[in-house]
């Protein structure tokens, strides 16, 4: 049986060598040419784990850079002794160092399977588990997180829009600007007005997005240009959309928009009583979703009753908490 385990562990180093592609060979290489680093990897297939684990230690309190070494200790940790903090935190080390290595996605599941080892382990600690309170707590939290993707995903879809709205108001600009130059500006030849009316028109039937010219607008303007004095050159701006007029109202609106934002803001925050005296049942979790309508402002009550809330986070009835603005 042991020599099965010793051959076991010697594959999994193996294939943990053979995936290990970080940031180029040679820097693998040379992370594993020195003796120490050998010496611990021969005590890692040979099944002598702790002597491993101690070998991978001493290359690191010399070479903290050594992500060869940092990997393998994680590895060892996790599935030797079972210490997944300390697994979790030389994840962590080796994903900022070898971010973009072949072995960062194992990595990162195994970061993430130390990540709900810890949690369940403090859970236990601390006398959680079965708590009803609390699981119903954590599933508000959950859902929270979900409402707030999904807003992050609603802005993310928003900010494109914009982007191209943008795109399309300077291609809009740019045909402005040759509508301008139609209608001729200083230095330029004098033009007659039929040339200048049929050349105005051409621009906006070439222009696919543009918004179209009634034959109203278009008789209007050659009346326009009619009436006017033969020095004079027709104004550009009755041949325009009247898109400023929109944008000031659609800007005016979302200046509104913000306004009643902030104000329902402070209602809210002004809604919030100074203190509040601890109910038979509650906890940091319910208070924070009674007055801030979120759990996670839990954090901010304690901070603010750190002198009488124990590091553990439980509140006892009768007692008066601050609560923040």
């Amino acid at each position: 049986m042991k020599m099965t385990t010793s051959r076991a562990v010697a594959i999994f180093a193996l294939s943990c060598l053979a995936a290990c592609d970080s940031r180029t060979a040679a820097d693998f290489r040379q992370e594993r040419a020195s003796r120490q680093y050998q010496s611990a990897m021969d005590d890692y297939t040979a099944g002598r784990l702790d002597a491993a684990m101690d070998g991978f230690e001493k290359v690191l309190r010399s070479d903290p850079g050594n992500t060869s070494a940092r990997f393998q200790l994680a590895c060892l940790q996790q599935d030797s002794r079972h210490d997944n903090l300390g697994a979790f935190c030389n994840y962590r080390e080796y994903l900022l160092q070898a971010p973009d290595s072949d072995k960062a996605k194992m990595a990162k599941e195994r970061l993430a399977i130390c990540e709900r080892a810890v949690a369940e382990e403090l859970a236990k600690k601390l006398n959680l588990i079965g708590d009803a309170a609390i699981a119903e707590e954590i599933e508000l939290a959950r859902k929270e997180l979900a409402e707030t993707k999904k807003v992050r995903d609603q802005l993310v879809e928003k900010l494109k829009e914009t982007v191209e709205r943008a795109s399309g108001l300077q291609s809009e600009n740019e045909r402005l600007r040759k509508l301008l130059a139609s209608l001729g500006g200083e230095g330029s030849e004098p033009r007659e007005k039929a040339d200048i009316v049929s050349s105005v028109k051409d621009l906006l039937d070439d222009e696919p997005d543009a918004p179209a010219v009634s034959a109203l607008d278009e008789a209007k303007a050659l009346n326009d240009l009619a009436e006017a004095d033969d020095g004079e050159t027709a104004s550009a701006s009755s041949l325009l959309p009247v898109q400023a007029a929109d944008a000031k109202d659609k800007k005016r609106a979302e200046e509104e928009a913000k306004k009643k934002a902030k104000a329902a803001q402070d209602e809210k925050k002004n809604a919030i009583p100074d203190t509040y005296v601890v109910q038979e049942g509650d906890t940091l979790y319910k208070i924070a979703l009674r007055f801030y309508g979120r759990t996670s402002a839990w954090k901010l009550i304690r901070e603010a009753n750190k002198e009488s809330i124990s590091t553990d986070g439980r509140v006892r009835t009768g007692q008066t908490l601050r609560l923040p603005k």
